[in-house]
């Protein structure tokens, strides 16, 4: 159990530091300066998510519906301002609100029914995915002005992204939170042993609300990179990225099953993901191989995630 504990302490740096040894000799162009500001750009929106999906799986929590409410975002953004002549910064904030709701909405179906996360989120995220098709008739939402790209687009200095800097402040901020306050100490301890965290005084049922509110409205905010990204509103942009988000935070060291992780080892994992698809892209591997490859990486994560976890509860049964 040795090899699970130093993997828990620096595995994912060693993989991070591999696949970027790998690439730079598979793939001569990965180490350009060009192309590492790239993936910084590929992955400002994952590690925004990540931060959401951290709190989330901190309480013993899962989000799924992520991608839906990403793609419902962008959607709503490019008609709001192409159609219904909406200011841009109204149509953001529309976009944000409405993500924001859909994750107090889960929170509070989670903690006070008492609805398995799993089911909900995957619920939601069906949901979502249907009527986001349906408001805009299965057709991308063309004719997005150019000041609605520049937060996906621009670069500051000519060669960082603005994306890179939002994310940057995003981490910096749920790295805060959970650190420096007494609020964070709450979500790791409602994961870790709820029934304990009510004896504390902790109110669980609230914690996770907040977890799943503040989780959607990084899901907005997500949602306007998106759409300065891609610079069309496409129903189909969000899809998927919430199995990545997943794969990172628990690559991370995030865990399942709550109480453990932060958002620094999160944002690690969320860079090997990131420097995978870059570099398998590089590489020429179709999307077919790179899912497959992303699949097996979520298993070992899972598989390495339950084993620290059984190790953990060996170690308890020895204490008592």
């Amino acid at each position: 159990m040795k090899l699970i504990t130093l993997y828990k302490k620096y595995g994912v740096l060693f993989i991070l530091l591999a696949l970027v040894i790998f690439f730079s000799f598979a793939a001569p162009m990965f180490f350009s300066v060009t192309n590492l500001f790239n993936i910084s750009k590929q992955v400002a929106i994952m590690a925004i998510l990540s931060v959401g999906m951290t709190f989330v799986l901190l309480t013993g929590g899962i989000e799924l519906s992520m991608g839906s409410v990403i793609s419902l975002g962008v959607v709503l953004i490019s008609k709001m301002v192409t159609e219904a002549g909406l200011p841009i910064a109204v149509s953001m904030l529309a976009a944000v609100v409405t993500a924001t709701v859909l994750g107090f909405i889960d929170g509070l179906i989670i903690a006070k029914i008492k609805v398995p996360p799993l089911i909900i989120t995957l619920g939601m995220q069906i949901f979502l995915y249907g009527f986001t098709y349906t408001i805009c008739n299965g057709q991308p939402v063309y004719g997005i002005p150019v000041s609605l790209k520049w937060i996906g687009q621009t670069y500051v200095f000519g060669v960082i992204p603005v994306s890179a800097i939002l994310m940057l402040i995003v981490i910096l901020i749920g790295h805060f939170i959970l650190t420096k306050t007494y609020l964070g100490r709450y979500f790791y301890a409602i994961g870790s042993n709820e029934e304990t965290a009510k004896l504390s005084g902790i109110n669980a049922d609230k914690i996770r609300i907040l977890a799943y509110t503040f989780c959607g409205c990084l899901v907005g905010i997500a949602s306007i990179v998106m759409l300065g990204r891609i610079g069309s509103g496409q129903p189909s942009a969000g899809d998927g990225y919430e199995m990545d988000v997943l794969t990172g935070c628990v690559l991370g060291g995030v865990s399942l099953n709550g109480g453990k992780g932060n958002v620094a080892k999160a944002f690690a994992g969320i860079l090997v993901i990131g420097v995978l698809s870059n570099g398998m892209a590089l590489m020429g591997l179709d999307s077919f191989a790179q899912k497959m490859v992303k699949g097996v990486v979520l298993m070992l994560a899972v598989i390495l995630d339950s084993l620290q976890f059984i190790e953990i509860r060996k170690k308890v049964k020895v204490v008592s």
